[in-house]
């Protein structure tokens, strides 16, 4: 039987069905192993299956309630309730408009800010240092440090999401110059998606559409970069309208020869 370091190694490896399978026999000689649990939980939260991360971590908390991962999935929690209330909006009609958070926007507004601030430090030691007072370091040094910046803030901007809103009818998606309203009926499947390709899980949220002449909706669904604050919630808003996603690796799913919306 393996241990949890063993298992972890298992899921680390892109095998997550081989890691559960292997916890599954740990934690039936010892259900109250919390760093098995504790992985269980965590690989769930990595496959978007939220609901039943949140059951894991309960049978954790009556385990041990004063366990640290516990207190952090718990703040964690309470971030996401805050997000909801804050982020999300209920439509007249029924379902929900999530409004999206600009991070590569934002991202690249800080760099901008320090690149401005390091081209105003190098026009100061100009005098200091004639050098860089040479018309072609000035020239470059502002395209690099004020110009680049702006250019990524714009090319962001422009690419961004403004808010995704789920309703029984489907799915609509708002850029900053376009809306992209994909029925239900024409959806083929919702799968939330794990690329193992890299060293650390990534989560997408794709909806494939039936024709390949409709666009495909593909967002990227990791805690720490998704446009959209209070994920778990997004995903019960779907399978209150739609239905269950699919909990599938990211190659399984071809999204080629289609117009893909991604955010």
């Amino acid at each position: 039987m393996k241990n949890v370091a063993e298992i972890q190694n298992i899921a680390e490896s892109g095998d997550l069905s081989g890691a559960h399978n292997a916890l599954d026999a740990l934690l039936t000689m010892g259900p109250r192993n919390i760093e098995a649990l504790k992985l269980r939980a965590r690989l769930y939260e990595v496959s978007g299956r939220f609901q039943l991360e949140a059951k894991v971590w309960d049978q954790i908390s009556r385990i041990d309630r004063e366990d640290d991962d516990l207190t952090q999935y718990v703040i964690r929690r309470q971030s996401e309730d805050s997000e909801n209330f804050y982020f999300t909006d209920s439509l007249p009609g029924g379902g929900k408009r999530f409004i999206a958070f600009p991070r590569k926007v934002v991202r690249a507004a800080m760099i901008g800010l320090m690149g401005c601030m390091m081209f105003m430090v190098l026009a100061r030691l100009s005098p200091t240092y004639p050098t860089l007072n040479h018309p072609l370091i000035m020239v470059s040094s502002f395209v690099f440090f004020v110009i680049a910046p702006w250019i990524a803030i714009l090319t962001n901007y422009i690419k961004s999401l403004r808010h995704v809103s789920v309703t029984k009818a489907g799915l609509e998606i708002v850029t900053p110059f376009k809306k992209h309203s994909l029925a239900w009926t024409d959806v083929e499947q919702v799968y939330l998606a794990q690329d193992d390709s890299h060293d650390t899980f990534r989560l997408s949220l794709v909806v494939l559409s039936r024709e390949p002449t409709i666009p495909t909706f593909e967002l990227d669904f990791n805690e720490n970069t998704t446009p959209i604050r209070a994920r778990s919630y997004l995903v019960k808003e779907i399978m209150t309208a739609w239905g269950e996603p699919l909990y599938i690796s990211r190659k399984s799913v071809d999204t080629s020869g289609r117009k893909t919306i991604k955010a």
